[in-house]
């Protein structure tokens, strides 16, 4: 792959081999005048994802500006890790990515296989993709891409280009979103982007008054850890399995949150439609199916992965149900008031 198609996908292994290549300390990216351009599209990159939901498409007319372009994505997921944000972190890799689907769906199909490979996807001839890769990357909160509609044979699907780039697109968002939260950037990188990360956790700040607002009596202080992250995964945009979804409205369906309010929750999800959310979130509460689905228990969301382990609080480990968290909460939060 040329540096100039690179560009458009800093986040393979061959543009971070391109960058260890270029031998260039963290010292002289920080600080050195030839990399100002590198560093001013670093802090675009961010601002373009947390703004517009979609990271520009930057000028890489010679070889020197897809190198700046490579160059200021490391750069870009330094500052989205030392804002510590979920919601920006979700965000920025869901920017990302939907930007990589832009270019892949005009790209040769051996190069969409190629980044299948290196995401741990098996695809196979004519682009069919094994079901269990399939399920963990579709977004099946849509009907179109559920299972039962999609052509299954021996355990393969068959896909479309666009289709095959859709799944890479939540297989990016996933793996960049995992690695910038794993991040721990140095002091230095901090000083330098100091005012920005100020800038950003005050805007992450608002925001999450903002949406605490939105969500009236339900407040995320009385959430439980495991749905507090489903819920700061669907507002940021992550791609949140079917499994995750449903304990997520189910939950907040149990304590209160009308139709509407759960609706505009999920409007940040890639393949957002209003009239398809609510058809399902209303199936779930029993509007449409008869049948209102209690959520489920703190044993099932543990078997499903869903359950934060290292944010687990006393109160966590004193109950077996996400609602008694809720319930011990409001308690003490009367008690308080």
């Amino acid at each position: 792959m040329d540096v100039t198609q690179l560009a458009r996908y800093p986040f393979l292994d061959e543009a971070r081999q391109l960058v260890k290549e270029e031998n260039v300390r963290t010292g002289e990216i920080l600080h050195d005048p030839i990399y100002e351009r590198a560093r001013a599209l670093g802090r675009q990159r961010v601002n373009d994802a947390i703004r517009d939901g979609v990271v520009g498409d930057y000028p890489a007319a010679s070889e020197t500006d897809a190198l700046m372009n490579i160059f200021s994505y490391p750069i870009a997921r330094i500052i989205v890790a030392s804002v510590s944000s979920g919601y920006a972190t979700g965000r920025y890799a869901l920017s990302e990515a939907k930007r990589a689907y832009e270019h892949l769906q005009h790209e040769s199909e051996e190069l969409l296989m190629a980044i299948a490979d290196e995401h741990g996807l098996e695809v196979g001839d004519d682009m069919a993709i094994y079901f269990t890769d399939y399920l963990e990357h579709a977004p099946t909160w849509s009907d179109s891409w559920k299972l039962v509609n999609m052509p299954l044979s021996r355990g393969w699907i068959s896909l479309q280009k666009r289709q095959l780039a859709r799944l890479l697109q939540n297989a990016i968002q996933d793996a960049i979103y995992h690695e910038v939260r794993q991040m721990e950037p140095p002091s230095e990188v901090r000083h330098v982007f100091e005012d920005e990360v100020t800038r950003l956790r005050t805007l992450m700040e608002e925001r999450q008054m903002q949406r605490e607002a939105d969500m009236g009596e339900v407040t995320v202080a009385k959430l439980p850890p495991c749905i507090r992250q489903l819920l700061a995964a669907a507002q940021s945009g992550v791609n949140v399995p079917h499994v995750g979804r449903f304990t997520l409205v189910s939950f907040l369906h149990a304590v209160g949150m009308d139709t509407d309010d759960i609706v505009a929750l999920f409007g940040g999800s890639p393949d957002f439609s209003r009239g398809k959310t609510r058809y399902q979130i209303e199936h779930i509460t029993g509007k449409v199916s008869g049948t209102e689905y209690t959520p489920p228990s703190c044993s099932s969301i543990k078997s499903w992965g869903l359950c934060p382990v290292e944010k687990m609080d006393a109160i966590c480990k004193r109950v077996k149900h996400p609602l008694g968290y809720y319930r011990i909460k409001s308690r003490a939060r009367r008690n308080d008031d």
